[in-house]
């Protein structure tokens, strides 16, 4: 909608001398042309009244044109209710008066400091508009400026700190008891009601009241000060000592020439509907004693009166006259205000935004794709519009903020933690049907219930909150069930940055007939022992169960010979203990519910008997990027890392005397590295096949890293990382969303979600792409590592024969006694220096190109 302050342009015209009534003749009425036009200073009259006459949309009088004003209205007020009241202005067709009901308010005012000027801001006005605020904002902006001095500006951030350091006190927990005297009790007492004013009735947390001290250190130095002398010290000494001649002085000569101080004229003003209570300035009072300030109300007895026709009569009459009458005795306030039409169009952004609204903040607000699109829909003729060029309002990022805050609320009233994830369980299950839910389960365990074992938890896990509840929450689609029961090669991944005091593990895989990457669901926890991830993988479990009929089956337990391929296969995981021995038990409760049957790998062994790891070296294997990547960090020689690498294999020829090989050469690291894969109980079974129990060909055709599930957690993480539990699930249903319509698109109309074939040959020949430039690239940073240490070899070689020569002609010139000991030093010094070189090229034996 349009602004403006002095109607002109909307106006359809312009009467004179109209009267509305037996007892008030308008000096001027303004006739609106367009509906629900934006007037923010209406035109009042000292002596008569001004009529404002509006039409408006029937149903819409909720916008009421006085509510763009900006003006606060208040009391005293009144209404006539029901009772009919007629105006000249109000008739229908046939020229019969219509009723109307009539509603008054009185201006508020504004609120000013008491030491500003009060003459100059009570100054009163009949007309205004943003271009006389902007002139009595420049007007003070230059006397500013023109007082503006480096002295004067080192003495008012020396204040600042002062006085800060005043409101905030020691800071530190409260310990003892302070005593003060009777003098120093009520100038404190004063001080801390002054602030208690200042907060609006917000309790300040119980610290410290010990008093201030300025104290000198034995080098001199202000310790009070933590700014590294970025204060004038003699004026802060002189503040905390209440060297009240002193200060003055400083003041006087510093602050007051420069235009401002304690004692000077402030031009603080605000609103009357702002919630702020204080002047945010400095002041003194008339003893001389520094005071908050409480900001003194501008009265102000201007009327605004409005007529509508009552509801029945508004489709015949849809007008509103707003009679103003009376001069405004104070300042032309700014425009703080938000109108309602455009209020109305940012909340309703704001809750076209879903999934974003839980974390949304102000700057992803005003980033937000949506909001740029509703900006340039909305004013096409500014290039790059923002917010405020909707009303200037908006360039207050709190108060942008509140709407935030206000949506958030009306939202998600419970929150947007665990009681806000609640709250949606609830408010699911109340309004989808069953096959629509997405959160499935969300429960909370006593700590004691998943205990802390240490083949569970890991080094995170020690930091964790060991006494708090455990709560789970898994999101899953009834298609995420579907699919997973028919799931043969699964991968999972624990992500720690996407929800804060949550880590989101996900279980997906490759869906192997469009060869598109799927997560099954997504499962939050807040502790990751070995209980919790058996009660994770069990309650994945019983949903697809629940959802499907059949139960989530794995080759070595419910095949019945090891050529049959029922059910999960083969599972990629990292190293982390808790996972690893959480999906060894779930996997053997399965086998106790099958207790005549034998093991596939071990026929004369009942399954029923297999202990958890042991089930893990029948479908479990590692990464082997984590692998690898924890080898390239290892403190070991190269030598000792492409060992450690040829245990990741199908067949080993000299498997012990490799491990033993490591330990020896490996030092510490190499021997912690083994006791590491020991430790774990699995580890090894996972980087080889001969050692594990997995068919070969499952083996080969399996994945060897967890990429897949971590490219579509790196996909989640895009969406947002840092986010709240709500926040973190509605994302998760948002992506989830998209790619099982993307996969049913493709099943349904043949549209693959890339131009590519989804041939396994594209993506082989991706990989190997890759592979080949990542291994140049290693190869290019080992060569250029060996032309340094060449140039180091060949250095330290020159510097030698350089010695030597030295050293030769002292021992043929007859040199003193002082400088052959001298070159002989030098000469031991060069040859270390050229044995280390040389040691260290010897490292580097074996790597890059060759070409060098």
């Amino acid at each position: 909608c349009p602004l403006f302050a002095v109607p002109n342009t909307l106006l359809m015209r312009v009467e004179h001398n109209i009267k509305i009534s037996n007892r008030t003749t308008l000096e001027k009425l303004y006739v609106y042309d367009i509906n629900d036009p934006i007037v923010e200073f209406p035109e009042t009259s000292a002596a008569g009244s001004i009529g404002h006459f509006f039409p408006f949309k029937p149903g819409t009088t909720h916008f009421h044109p006085a509510r763009n004003f900006v003006y606060s209205q208040g009391e005293p007020r009144g209404t006539t209710g029901k009772r009919a009241t007629y105006c000249d202005l109000f008739v229908d067709s046939d020229g019969n008066k219509i009723p109307c009901k009539v509603s008054s308010s009185t201006c508020q005012g504004v609120k000013v400091c008491p030491q500003a000027d009060l003459h100059e801001l009570s100054r009163p006005h009949v007309i205004a508009s943003r271009d006389a605020i902007t002139a009595r904002l420049e007007l003070e902006q230059g006397q500013r400026q023109s007082y503006t001095s480096t002295n004067g500006t080192l003495f008012r951030k020396t204040l600042a700190y002062f006085v800060a350091r005043k409101k905030q006190g020691c800071g530190a927990p409260l310990l003892e008891e302070t005593r003060y005297s009777e003098v120093e009790m009520q100038q404190r007492e004063a001080w801390l009601g002054q602030q208690d004013r200042a907060r609006c009735g917000h309790a300040a947390r119980p610290t410290c009241a010990g008093r201030l001290l300025f104290r000198h250190n034995i080098d001199g130095r202000a310790f009070i000060i933590v700014g590294q002398g970025l204060y004038d010290t003699e004026y802060l000494e002189a503040l905390f000592s209440d060297d009240d001649d002193l200060v003055a002085a400083f003041e006087r000569d510093g602050l007051a020439a420069s235009g401002g101080g304690p004692m000077g004229i402030c031009t603080t003003v605000a609103n009357f509907s702002t919630i702020k209570v204080s002047c945010d300035n400095e002041h003194r009072n008339e003893s001389g004693e520094l005071v908050i300030l409480p900001l003194q109300h501008l009265e102000c007895m201007s009327k605004f009166r409005s007529y509508v026709a009552f509801e029945t009569y508004q489709d015949q009459f849809p007008w509103i006259l707003i009679v103003c009458s009376g001069e405004h005795s104070h300042v032309i306030p700014i425009s703080t205000k938000t109108p309602p039409h455009i209020r109305a169009d940012v909340f309703g952004l704001l809750r076209t935004l879903d999934q974003d609204v839980p974390d949304l903040t102000t700057r992803r607000f005003l980033r937000h794709p949506s909001t740029l699109a509703f900006l340039r829909d909305r004013l096409p003729d500014i290039e790059n519009p923002t917010l405020l060029d909707l009303h200037p309002s908006l360039a207050n990022r709190d108060h942008v903020r509140a709407y935030i805050l206000q949506v958030q609320k009306e939202m998600f009233p419970r929150g947007t933690g665990w009681d806000g994830l609640l709250y949606l369980k609830e408010r699911q299950d109340v309004d989808l049907l069953p096959e629509d839910a997405y959160i499935r389960f969300v429960e909370e365990y006593p700590a004691e219930t998943i205990g802390t074992d240490e083949d569970g938890d890991d080094a995170d896990e020690t930091e964790a909150d060991t006494e708090a509840p455990f709560r789970i929450v898994i999101c899953m689609t009834l298609e995420g069930s579907r699919r997973l029961v028919r799931a043969q090669f699964l991968q999972s991944d624990i992500s720690f940055r996407r929800i804060v005091g949550f880590k989101e593990f996900e279980l997906g895989g490759m869906e192997q007939d469009s060869r598109t990457s799927i997560v099954y669901c997504r499962i939050y926890v807040n502790r990751q022992t070995a209980v919790a991830h058996q009660i994770i993988f069990q309650k994945i479990h019983d949903i697809v169960v629940k959802d499907t009929g059949e139960n989530l089956q794995w080759r070595h337990i419910h095949s019945q010979t090891p050529d049959e391929e029922v059910g999960v296969l083969h599972f990629v995981l990292d190293q982390h203990g808790g996972q690893a021995k959480g999906l060894g038990l779930y996997l053997r409760a399965l086998a106790q519910q099958l207790p005549g049957k034998y093991d596939l790998a071990q026929p004369t062994r009942l399954l029923s008997s297999l202990d958890e790891y042991e089930h893990l070296s029948r479908v479990a294997r590692l990464c082997t990027a984590h692998i690898y990547r924890n080898i390239r960090k290892s403190n070991v020689p190269e030598s000792v890392r492409n060992l450690m690498r040829g245990l990741v294999c199908i067949e080993h020829p000299d498997w012990d005397n490799t491990v033993e090989r490591i330990r020896v050469e490996g030092g510490r690291a190499g021997t912690n590295w083994v006791a590491d894969k020991i430790r774990s109980k699995f580890a090894f079974a996972a980087m080889c096949w001969e050692k594990s129990h997995i068919p070969k060909s499952i083996w080969q055709v399996g994945d060897s890293t967890s990429n897949i599930i971590e490219s579509s957690h790196a996909d989640a993480n895009r969406e947002g990382i840092s986010c709240t539990l709500v926040g973190g699930v509605k994302k998760g249903l948002h992506l989830d969303s998209l790619k099982m319509k993307t996969l049913y698109n493709r099943e349904l109309h043949g549209v693959r979600p890339l131009y590519a074939r989804g041939h396994i040959s594209e993506s082989t020949t991706k990989s190997l792409k890759r592979k080949a430039a990542l291994h140049h690239k290693h190869l290019a940073r080992a060569d250029a590592k060996i032309e340094g240490q060449n140039k180091r070899v060949r250095t330290a070689y020159d510097a030698l024969v350089l010695a030597h020569h030295r050293l030769f002609a002292l021992q043929q010139g007859a040199g003193s006694q002082a400088q052959l000991t001298r070159a002989v030093q030098a000469v031991g010094h060069a040859d270390d220096a050229y044995t280390k070189a040389g040691a260290a090229s010897a490292q580097l034996v074996g790597s890059g190109s060759g070409k060098v």
